[in-house]
């Protein structure tokens, strides 16, 4: 396995978790969306992993903090690019 950033699939889930129950969300363009990904993902530490039990280990002991802090960063990244989308 290789260096693997698990934040990325941790936003990803919380990101479509998020479009299912916000049609506000759900209803903005691709590139939008994936403002909103980045944003979220800048803001948030990363957190690598070099094997699959690693990954497991770390998602475990920290899952409900994680989601939140994804949660969370998610709205503030919804907040900016509502507040100026791009074309």
């Amino acid at each position: 396995m290789a260096i693997r950033n698990m934040m990325e699939d941790i936003v990803a889930k919380v990101f479509r978790e998020m479009e299912s129950h916000r049609p506000e969300i759900a209803g903005l363009p691709p590139s939008q969306k994936d403002d909103m990904m980045a944003i979220a993902l800048n803001r948030l530490p990363p957190r690598y992993t070099t094997t699959e039990r690693g990954e497991v280990l770390a998602k475990i002991q920290s899952r409900a903090q994680l989601d939140s802090d994804a949660f969370r960063e998610l709205l503030e990244a919804y907040r900016i690019v509502a507040a100026s989308p791009r074309s």
